[in-house]
């Protein structure tokens, strides 16, 4: 495929993506988002990929399945965070707690941020969308064994700038 074919498949298929992942999630930043990693994503594999049915049927499946998995993850991920500052404002110290943990995810959010470019993309996968080592390698097109070593990478970055926290 190349660039003027990609941009044919843009065009005639980008409305439907969008519907799509927009039925599922109701928010039409995430759904944009979604649809650009989506077609970011076909155009970066397009050399490896193969396609089994129409273009438009594979788009429009990916497009449900990653309306999926970000429905998954950002439930599973607001659970954990409305889980968290329930037992926090459960003690004595709410306020106080709050503005430490506001302060530790604001760090934390910096601190991602300067991370080299995989690096952070990895990390993101795993800890912010809840991504398992395995599907990463596949979404990024890498072994399982670079993305263990960027986790790595991450991990200890962030230990060692967070120190404060502890």
């Amino acid at each position: 495929m190349d660039e003027q074919g990609f941009a044919h498949i843009y065009r005639n298929c980008w409305k439907s993506v969008f519907g799509i992942i927009f039925h599922y999630t109701h928010d039409e930043e995430i759904a944009e988002e979604i649809s650009q990693d989506l077609f970011a994503s076909l155009w970066e594999r397009r050399e490896k990929l193969i396609i089994k049915t129409s273009i438009e049927q594979y788009l429009n499946r990916a497009a449900k399945l990653e309306a999926f998995e970000y429905l998954r993850t950002s439930n599973s991920h607001r659970l954990h965070i409305n889980c968290a500052l329930q037992n926090l404002c459960g003690s004595r110290n709410c306020t106080e707690e709050q503005v430490f943990f506001n302060a530790l995810k604001g760090s934390l959010d910096v601190l991602v941020d300067e991370l080299p470019c995989r690096c952070r993309e990895v990390y993101r996968l795993s800890q912010e969308q809840g991504m398992n080592n395995k599907s990463i390698a596949t979404a990024l097109l890498i072994s399982e064994k670079t993305v263990e070593y960027h986790l790595y990478k991450a991990m200890s970055f962030l230990r060692n700038n967070l120190k404060e926290f502890r």
